[in-house]
This record gives C-alpha cells, structure tokens and sequence, in this order.
C-alpha cells in the first residue's frame, strides 16, 4: 500500500489519482485504455483525462481501488511510474 493510501480515512466520496507513466502511449494503447476507463464511467469512474505521459482520475474508492486501476492502465499497455492520490471527503 502506498503512503498516499494509508493517509486516507475511508470517508473520501471519489478519490483523486495523478498516474504519471514512465513512457507515452501510442495511439493504439490509448484508445485501449480509453474503452477500458468508458466502461467504468459512471458506476466508478467520476472523471478521468489521458495525456501524453499522465492520466488524471477520479474514483469510487467503495467500488474499485487503486490497485485494479492500475492493473487496467498495465494491460492496456501503459507502464505506471509514480502515483499521487488525494481523497475527496464525503459531503
């Protein structure tokens, strides 16, 4: 578990991922990984943005977690390098 996870209470509504990667996906990968995120969109996924070496998200920690989301960007060919997470307290 990352240190950024164990910061968070449990009572975050949607939490924030900045996904950095360590090289940029070609188009072939990233319209992969864009199907992939469609398909969470709106049941976990709040929100996300894919860049040339970031992608940006917002989740439903009750219904999937940061570990599966990553896995999802790795089987779409992404190659993860550093992550940075911040919880949306509940309102």
């Amino acid at each position: 578990m990352t240190d950024e996870l164990k910061k968070l209470s449990g009572a975050e509504e949607y939490i924030a991922a900045e996904i950095e990667l360590r090289k940029d996906l070609d188009p072939d990968r990233e319209r992969s990984l864009r199907d992939a995120l469609d398909a969470l969109v709106p049941d976990v996924l709040n929100s996300y943005d894919i860049g040339a070496r970031e992608i940006s998200l917002c989740y439903d920690p009750t219904r999937t977690s940061q570990e599966k989301l990553l896995q999802l960007i790795k089987q779409a060919g992404g190659l993860p390098e550093h992550v940075e997470s911040e919880g949306s307290p509940l309102l």
